[in-house]
């Protein structure tokens, strides 16, 4: 504020027309608003990242090829791979200055994770574990089939096991069911119950 009162006493104490001391005095005083709200930087300017980034190399042409880059990257830094006169714009991320597709290991989903320090696969953009996840059984993409009524699913050891719900039993077809309830296994498999024919 004390900056803005020496302002506005030079604007007095100048020979300035009245509409030139008026459009200074609210300069000032909106340049007093916006900093208190914490908007001056942004109406001062925003930092360039691509310039920040760049100003690391040590000449011109090696900074403006590294503009040229950042450009192409629109901005984003963590895309740019590559060194001081050779930097590109990667098409996904930059982990350690080399281009990453983010698919694999060591950078599966992020720079840096690494499936196979978990004793996992990566898959995509992510980690599973091949042995027991069931959305990824054996291999990545291999998703076991939702089990049926009256039954469990799991991914054992990278393979589908189903087996029936406690209570319930296999008669062989593959199905679970409850014996006590099911007309076509009417208390023991294969017995199937009639219904009495009407008159």
């Amino acid at each position: 504020m004390d900056r803005l009162y020496d302002e506005f006493s030079k604007s007095l104490a100048a020979s300035v027309p009245r509409r030139e001391s008026l459009r200074r005095m609210g300069a000032l005083f909106a340049g007093a608003v916006f900093s208190q709200l914490g908007l001056g930087t942004a109406w001062a300017g925003k930092q360039d990242p691509c310039k920040e980034f760049c100003s690391r190399c040590s000449n011109k042409t090696q900074q403006n090829q590294c503009l040229a880059a950042c450009q192409a990257c629109n901005g984003n830094t963590s895309r740019l791979g590559g060194y001081c006169g050779g930097f590109v714009c990667c098409q996904t991320a930059a982990c350690s200055g080399v281009c990453s597709d983010l698919t694999s290991d060591p950078n599966c989903g992020a720079c840096g994770n690494n499936c196979r320090d978990f004793g996992e696969t990566c898959c995509g953009n992510y980690c599973a574990d091949l042995a027991n996840d069931f959305d990824n059984c054996g291999r990545c993409g291999a998703r076991c089939d939702d089990p049926g009524p009256y039954e469990y699913g799991a991914c054992i050891e990278g393979a589908c096991v189903y087996s029936c719900a406690p209570g319930a039993e296999n008669c062989g077809d593959g199905m679970c069911t409850y014996l006590g309830s099911d007309p076509n296994y009417c208390g023991a498999c294969g017995n199937v119950c009639f219904e009495p024919t009407p008159y």
